[in-house]
């Protein structure tokens, strides 16, 4: 009889500690002193979108939230208040570009309607230089007057094969006559991976490592 009311005297202070942890600010206290990090909330005043995520991505403005499954560095899911809508233009075709924070970082959706539904992430905050792929100014400019997929960079141990080069023109909210600037795109044979090289007049060539998205790894909602 008395361990039976031990044994329950024991259950009710574990479960009045257990409440206390999950009292505590920023979430459950782990060992050490550490706090969890808070589970993520779904965004406020939001709303679905009409499930087809071309219509949703193409029809995206500021206010709207997207979310990527699984995108992030750590493979949570990557979440991003849009804040900038602009477009591209390039090779007669025009695509929009959706901008905005994560974690402190920007990031970027490049979304193609044609000639096939595409979405293109520069989800990567690092941003490098011709020198991180071992070439030069020279070099770029003879892949894209070769325009051969069969030539290459190397970068992170790896060979990613020339893919296009072309000039296009940025409409920042989609807006004004544009500007223009060049862009080598290169792609990783084995994954989705891209490096997109881009020259703007007037400043250094800037390199960084973007990737392909399965459109249905990605949902829209509304801002209310």
């Amino acid at each position: 009889m008395i361990t039976a009311v031990i044994l329950a005297l024991l259950g009710v202070l574990l479960l009045i500690v257990v409440r206390q942890m999950f009292k505590a600010p920023g979430g459950p206290q782990l060992p050490g002193g550490k706090t969890a990090a808070p589970l993520p909330a779904p965004p406020p005043s939001a709303v679905a979108g009409t499930g087809d995520i071309a219509t949703d991505l193409w029809s995206a403005k500021p206010g709207d939230v997207i979310s990527i499954s699984a995108a992030a560095a750590d493979f949570s899911d990557l979440d991003f208040t849009v804040d900038r809508r602009s477009a591209y233009e390039g090779a007669n075709r025009r695509w929009i570009d959706l901008s905005g924070e994560h974690r402190g970082n920007r990031v970027y959706l490049e979304v193609y309607r044609t000639p096939d539904f595409e979405v293109m992430g520069m989800l990567d905050p690092r941003k490098l230089t011709l020198n991180d792929l071992s070439v030069s100014e020279d070099r770029m400019a003879d892949l894209d007057a070769k325009q051969d997929p069969t030539q290459y960079v190397e970068f992170e141990g790896k060979r990613w094969h020339y893919e296009s080069s072309r000039e296009i023109g940025y409409f920042e909210n989609e807006q004004g006559q544009g500007e223009g600037l060049y862009r080598w795109i290169f792609r990783n044979p084995n994954g989705p991976e891209l490096l997109c090289v881009e020259k703007w007049e007037g400043e250094p060539f800037d390199v960084r490592v973007a990737r392909r998205i399965n459109p249905q790894d990605i949902a829209v909602y509304r801002a209310a």
